[in-house]
This record gives C-alpha cells, sequence and structure tokens, in this order.
C-alpha cells in the first residue's frame, strides 16, 4: 500500500524492496539513474546491503527516512549510523508545516520525538486525548495491597476498552459504505488502531476479537481457527512473506481457470472475499495489487492474521485516515518516545489516544536508551582489514 501510494503521488514507479530484489536478481546491477529508498528506518543491515550490491557507481542513490521512529526488525541501524557519521551529504527537514493551528498531529508528534510533553489536553481538529485513568494513580498504587490495586487496574483497563469500542463504532457506517461502493483499499486505510503488544485486555488478539464483533457482525458461516474466526469481508494482513497461488482480479471476476505463482509480503492488507468450504479455501482481495490470493484453511494462522487492530511495528511506513492507540500501564515496558512517535505518524487526519494520563506522559518522556552496537565506526577508523 506505502508503495502504490508513493507511485500515485509523485508519477514514478515504485515498488518495495524485495520486489525490486526479485524482479532483478539476475542482473549485477539495477537498471536505473535514480534509486530513492523510502522509510530508511525500516531497513536493516541485510537488506541495505542487498540494495547498494547492485547499485552502480554511476547512480544516484537517495536515502529518506525518520530516525525518530521504531529501528529495523533484525540487525544493525543503517539510518541513524548515516546520519551519526555523515556517510553522505545530510539534508534534515526542520521546519512543520500545516494548514492552520487546529492541526496538531505534527506538532504534538514532535514534541515527543524529542522527549518533550506536548500540549495533548488543548482541542485540535485532528487530535484528542480521552483521559481514562485510575483516579490519585500513585496514591491508589501506594495504599492498596497487591490484589486489590490488580482488580482496580482490571476495572479501568475495561473501561478504556470500552471508551475505544465507542470511538471505534464511529467509524462502522462509513467503512461499510465504502466496502459497498468496492473502495476497499479506501475501507482498509479508514480506520486503525494501533497498540504496542499482543496479549493481554488492550492488546492486538482480544482488540482483534472485540473489533471484529462491531465491524464484521455477520451470522454466516465462518472458519474457526486456533487464533481467530474468519468471516467473510474481514480485514486482515498477511504476516509472512511466501509465493502464493494468486490470480488477478480479472481472471478471478471472469471465472478464468488462470493461476500464478505471486509474491505475497508480509504487511499487505485485504479483505476476505470468499471463504469456500468445499475446497477448504479463504479467498483474500488485496486492492492495491489488483490480485486475490487463496489460502489454504489449514495454513491461515500462520499467513494471516485479522487487521483490525495491529502492533505499531506492523503498522512502521503505513498512514490510515484515522488512528487510535490505547495508553496503559499495562504496556509500560514497551512505552518509550519512538515507539509513541511511530504510531502518531500513522494518523493522517485524526489521532485518538485513550488511556491513563500518566502512562502516556511517561511515555512521552521516556527516551528510547538501547544502543545496537554496530562495526561502521571500526570500519571508519580502519580497524579492520578487507584487502
Amino acid at each position: 500500500i506505502a508503495s502504490q501510494r508513493i507511485s500515485d503521488t509523485t508519477g514514478y514507479k515504485s515498488m518495495t524492496i524485495q520486489s525490486l530484489l526479485m524482479q532483478h536478481k539476475e542482473k549485477e546491477y539495477f537498471p536505473y539513474k535514480v534509486i530513492l529508498l523510502d522509510e530508511a528506518s525500516m531497513v536493516n543491515s541485510v537488506t541495505f546491503y542487498q540494495i547498494i550490491s547492485k547499485i552502480s557507481l554511476e547512480t544516484i542513490f537517495i536515502v529518506v527516512g525518520d530516525d525518530g521512529q521504531l529501528p529495523a526488525i533484525g540487525a544493525g541501524n543503517v539510518l541513524h549510523d548515516c546520519i551519526k557519521y555523515s556517510l553522505a551529504p545530510i539534508c534534515k527537514l526542520t521546519k512543520i508545516y500545516r494548514q492552520n493551528d487546529q492541526q496538531a498531529i505534527a506538532v504534538i508528534a514532535n514534541d515527543i520525538r524529542q522527549g518533550q510533553l506536548p500540549m495533548y489536553k488543548e482541542t485540535y481538529e485532528d487530535f484528542k486525548f480521552y483521559d481514562v485513568s485510575i483516579e490519585n494513580y500513585y496514591a491508589a498504587k501506594n495504599g492498596q495491597n497487591q490484589q486489590q490495586f490488580s482488580q482496580l487496574r482490571f476495572l479501568n483497563t475495561e473501561r478504556i476498552l470500552h471508551t475505544i469500542l465507542n470511538i471505534a463504532s464511529s467509524y462502522i457506517q462509513e467503512t461499510y459504505e465504502l466496502v459497498k461502493k468496492k473502495d476497499i483499499a479506501k475501507a482498509l486505510t479508514l480506520f486503525q488502531i494501533i497498540t504496542p503488544m499482543k496479549g493481554g485486555i488492550l492488546g492486538v488478539e482480544n482488540l482483534n476479537v472485540q473489533l471484529q464483533k462491531l465491524f464484521n457482525a455477520s451470522r454466516e458461516k465462518s472458519k474457526k481457527t486456533k487464533l481467530y474466526e474468519y468471516k467473510l469481508s474481514d480485514k486482515v494482513i498477511h504476516i509472512k512473506n511466501e509465493n502464493m497461488k494468486s490470480q488477478s482480479m480479472t481472471a478471478y471476476k471472469n471465472g478464468l481457470d488462470e493461476f500464478i505463482e505471486k509474491r505475497v509480503f508480509n504487511g499487505q492488507l485485504g479483505l476476505i472475499i470468499k471463504l469456500d468450504f468445499d475446497n477448504h479455501v479463504c479467498v483474500v482481495l488485496y486492492p492495491n495489487d489488483d490480485m486475490v490470493v487463496f489460502y489454504d484453511f489449514d495454513m491461515l494462522d500462520s499467513l494471516l492474521s485479522l487487521a483490525y487492530c495491529l502492533t505499531i511495528h506492523k503498522t512502521q511506513g503505513m498512514e490510515y485516515d484515522n488512528a487510535l492507540i490505547p495508553m496503559t500501564f499495562s504496556h509500560y515496558i514497551m512505552h518509550n518516545t519512538k515507539l509513541l512517535y511511530t504510531a502518531i505518524t500513522r494518523a493522517k487526519k485524526m489521532c485518538h489516544i485513550v488511556g491513563e494520563e500518566e502512562a502516556f506522559k511517561s511515555a512521552c518522556k521516556r527516551i528510547e536508551t538501547t544502543k545496537r552496537e554496530s562495526v561502521i565506526n571500526d570500519i571508519l577508523k580502519n580497524k579492520f582489514n578487507f584487502s
């Protein structure tokens, strides 16, 4: 989706890194005069090596990214190192542009990026904080025994969940209308809940179950797996790079017996358009790739997941019209400025943050201090002999 958005915006050809590497795997170099790598903070050392090893000396290579976001999954911290050691000419964007004073997402995100508490209680057209806190949190924590305080936290977490579902319900009708008009790509990115962890009441797994009841209350026959129950019209995400049996949308609509094996990448959003119980197959439409993909029922849990709620890591590189982020001390171990900054900047039109005020304030000031060790400093100091 991100690749398609870049192509639509710029008019230039765009593709994912894996698609680029696969398409030109037999060539020594990529056949382009200029290559721009976007979302570079998500690129680990292995992937970056695969890219630069196929770029000729005559090619202009531009790296674009935000080192305030979460670092890549896997070894290395390529973008950070490029900036820290000035490995190429660097241009930094420092001015925040917004149409009016009521637009706050960029300003609030930038404050958090700097480890500063933003003015989150003000009234904005694109940001709202919903305070669902335990009254006198620290006094309650210190004045009650563990069992009493655990029960208090449980009840407050239920209040947060109730508030989240109330907000989410306001997007049901618009989502339904978009699906009805067959604007599936827009429907998939209209509203997204983003949370740091998978487990717990406010984790991905439970929120997906609860949100499915709101957005897809269909009582038609469904496919139950170990983790989820899949229904027609469910919003789903592919979770593992895999070659899959697929068809173009045109071939599928015309009932043609023409299938191809196509690479489906981790993070692609789709919509279930058929559950074939005779052949034990789930059919998913990926609108931005104009293809449908066929999943055997016994492979669903290893390749697919509900996507009403996603982890912050899963949404990195994506944008949604409206995003909602739960905020609770239950996720404290994951709270830091990079994670919160990444989550908030997923929203284009409206960002909702729902939960405990003290947890939010703590996350805004908790600067990520974990350092990734790399050999770039030693290489620059000629500590390695490559001859």
